[in-house]
């Protein structure tokens, strides 16, 4: 008997059965016709490659099997009435606590001046530190972090260190510089770590979240990883223009409460929540916001997308990576049909060349469409801050792209004071100032490029 027919048809009827069993499971799951298209698509091309990959990388949403406790905020009582923005209406029926006014807020850019904030936040913290961050990278700069926070455990103040398994791959595979940090006390743990059950922990979904937490009190939020790129004192290994926003007061009890449940899911217990803070802290207003697999709403998405609605002005986007979906671009594009002004400041080169590439024909058609492109130049903006109208602004660790919105756990607070959004505004002032208007790829092959790695782009 000739095997080779036998051995062919096997073959095409076994990629039939495998494409026929994801398209299946994405009508059951509802997924998005863009994100349908593209990986049907790259299921057409390589079968045996991308429905494997599709089962362990497709997944949006936490099986509720694997969740020992719903995700939620829980609202605290304040002493002042927020201003209410009609977004904040929106996120409150989205089951996300209103926002409060007692708090104070500053933007720390500077990479000297945020070290020394992190150093002195640990060196006076008086009951705990939480520390959940994405990226944690083992140099000189984050030794005496580590070394820091050690010292602070061994001393009876409580130390929690929770670090991506996938942003922090080298601890997480070699975790010898960890072992002395954990015998003075403090405890760490790894989220969704990839080689324990890789097909039960949905290796996609990682934890984008960037949350220093200090006394359940204070907490430092936005974009910044751990490592020497981001906190060098010597400027010329500084990588990365960020930033990060201290808050202290009643929002950090958001934040807390995050935190609290990131720990829970990753140590396999229970969320332990503090009180809130008590005190007067200042008279910035601001929500926060969670997002991700986690959570039971897509409250951010739906934010964000009535915010670039109801503009009336100016909508400004400051963001590492650009390759929103076809829903955001939409958006986008009628603002300018409405006369919004629309600015979208991206790094010149990111450190993603697959995003570089597939942000091109979102770029190209805002600008066609009188969209205003700048590209930053200088170290990588790695920063995310949206700002709409001088009314409310974004910030936190959601990029503009698909994969934050929508599959990363993240955080981020609006923000409704005066004082605080103009910050925000001098802060993207600043950015503008050191970027060059954005030129369309005019060579035929790069734009055929980005247009195809557009429709690739709900898998990037």
């Amino acid at each position: 008997m000739d095997l080779e027919p036998l051995l062919y048809y096997t073959f095409l009827v076994g990629g039939e059965i495998l494409a026929i069993s994801a398209l299946l499971h994405m009508i059951a799951t509802r997924r998005s016709p863009s994100s349908m298209i593209a990986w049907m698509l790259a299921i057409f091309v390589f079968p045996y490659i991308a429905v494997p990959f599709y089962f362990l990388f497709g997944h949006r949403k936490l099986i509720k099997r694997y969740q020992k406790f719903t995700f939620s905020l829980k609202p605290i009582e304040t002493r002042t009435e927020a201003k209410t923005h009609p977004v904040e209406k929106l996120l409150v029926n989205d089951g996300i606590p209103p926002a409060t006014e007692n708090n104070r807020l500053e933007i720390i850019s500077s990479p000297s001046h945020l070290y020394d904030t992190l150093s002195n936040s640990i060196k006076y913290a008086e009951h705990s530190i939480d520390i959940c961050v994405y990226q944690l990278e083992y140099d000189k700069t984050t030794e005496k972090l580590i070394d820091a926070l050690g010292k602070r455990a061994s001393e009876g103040v409580r130390v929690r260190l929770l670090l991506d398994s996938i942003g922090s791959v080298k601890l997480y595979l070699l975790r010898s510089p960890l072992k002395e940090l954990e015998r003075c006390g403090a405890e760490v743990r790894f989220f969704m770590p990839f080689l324990s059950l890789p097909f039960r922990n949905f290796i996609n979904l990682r934890n984008h979240r960037k949350i220093y937490l200090f006394d359940d009190t204070k907490v430092l939020t936005g974009g910044m990883n751990l490592s020497e790129a981001y906190l060098s004192r010597t400027p010329e290994k500084v990588v990365y223009e960020d930033f990060l926003c201290s808050i202290e007061g009643e929002a950090s009890h958001f934040y807390a409460q995050i935190f609290a449940m990131d720990w829970a899911f990753a140590a396999n217990s229970e969320p332990q929540l503090a009180p809130p803070p008590k005190g007067d802290f200042g008279s910035a207003s601001i929500q926060v916001i969670p997002s991700g697999p986690d959570t039971p709403t897509e409250a951010l998405v739906e934010a964000l997308l009535s915010l670039i609605y109801t503009a009336s002005s100016h909508i400004r986007i400051a963001t590492p990576y650009f390759v929103p979906n076809e829903e955001f671009m939409q958006a986008l594009v009628i603002a300018l049909h409405r006369d919004v002004k629309v600015t979208v400041i991206v790094p010149e080169h990111s450190d993603h060349k697959i995003s570089d590439i597939g942000r091109g024909s979102y770029l190209r058609e805002l600008h066609s469409k009188g969209g205003d492109i700048l590209l930053h130049r200088g170290k990588v903006l790695h920063a995310k801050a949206i700002l709409f109208d001088d009314s409310c602004a974004s910030i936190g660790s959601v990029n503009f792209d698909n994969r934050s919105l929508y599959y990363n756990f993240e955080a981020v607070s609006f923000l409704y004071s005066n004082h605080e959004i103009a910050n925000v505004r001098r802060w993207i002032d600043s950015i503008a100032s050191n970027s060059v208007p954005y030129t369309p790829a005019e060579n035929i092959i790069v734009s055929h490029t980005e247009n195809f790695m557009r429709i690739l782009s709900p898998l990037v």
